[in-house]
């Protein structure tokens, strides 16, 4: 996949035609789950649920943004062995396989919900595993146009109209530091130094979609070493935010992986200064 296009071009559908997805599409992204999607912890076990037409009325109360569930002709389940790192695995992997039907032609939502068990009972899944992540898709209902800019370098600035209404994301200085949580000294200086290499995941990463659209997370940068931070966050529960730190670090890491082939990230981090209170190093990423 061109993970840098995709990433560009990705919107959460908010709605979606009632136009009926194909069988072969479920099939076609359980084969990429099981194969090709990329993977941030290989060794947490993993299986997708595709769920039946009539999911959505099972599903309502049990999931849903205060219990309202947008309806989407299909709904993708990702269930995982329990793991410490379950949470942001299954975002990782999720994100993976929504920018793999983004690139099939489909819109895609993350659907939120607070109890696995009650997903499960839901759709009456029998599995060990536990509900990790639960994504809408289908054909997306068009919306109008929105002039949306993307800024590339201090000076570089592209801009387009895109379908879809614009929820505006974090910028790439709104998210970076330099040395310590809160300094922008000289960061877009460090940056430049490593050219697309350090820019075109920093700007997949600022394109993240999360919990609201909050992206409570930032990257501090030191010793040429970049650590994804969570931030304190009162509007986003522990679910959604372990599958925001998830999908963030898969749009770094994808992106990044096409300047130097191998990307991972360590979920042991070092140490950051001046973090406010509540925040978290959640993982580094060598530069």
């Amino acid at each position: 996949m061109n993970y840098s296009l995709l990433i560009e071009e990705r919107k959460s559908t908010r709605s979606f035609t009632d136009k009926t997805v194909p069988a072969s599409v479920g099939e076609e992204i359980r084969k990429y789950h099981d194969s090709d999607c990329m993977r941030l912890v290989p060794e947490i076990a993993t299986e997708l649920y595709i769920a039946p037409a009539a999911a959505k009325e099972s599903l309502e109360g049990a999931a849903g943004y205060k219990e309202f569930l947008a309806g989407a002709p299909e709904y993708m389940v990702l269930l995982s062995q329990p793991h410490g790192h379950m949470g942001v695995n299954a975002g990782y992997i999720t994100e993976d396989i929504s920018l793999k039907l983004n690139e099939m032609g489909y819109g895609t939502c993350f659907v939120t919900f607070t109890e696995s068990q009650a997903i499960k009972d839901a759709l009456g899944i029998e599995s060990e595993k536990e509900v990790a992540a639960i994504l809408a898709y289908g054909s997306p209902l068009k919306a109008k146009k929105k002039l949306h800019f993307n800024f590339f370098t201090m000076s570089g600035i592209s801009s387009k109209e895109k379908h879809q209404y614009f929820a505006p994301k974090k910028s790439v200085e709104q998210l970076v530091f330099l040395d310590s949580y809160g300094s922008n000294k000289d960061v877009f200086e460090y940056i430049d130094l490593h050219e697309d290499v350090l820019w075109d995941p920093l700007l997949a990463a600022s394109n993240s979609p999360s919990y609201m659209n909050r992206q409570p997370y930032a990257f501090v940068i030191k010793d040429d070493k970049i650590t994804l931070v969570s931030l304190p966050d009162e509007f986003t529960g522990e679910i959604d935010n372990a599958l925001n730190l998830g999908v963030v670090m898969q749009h770094f890491a994808s992106t990044a992986k096409y300047h130097r082939g191998n990307a991972v990230w360590s979920l042991e981090p070092g140490v950051v200064e001046n973090l406010p209170e509540g925040a978290k190093e959640i993982a580094v990423f060598d530069i």
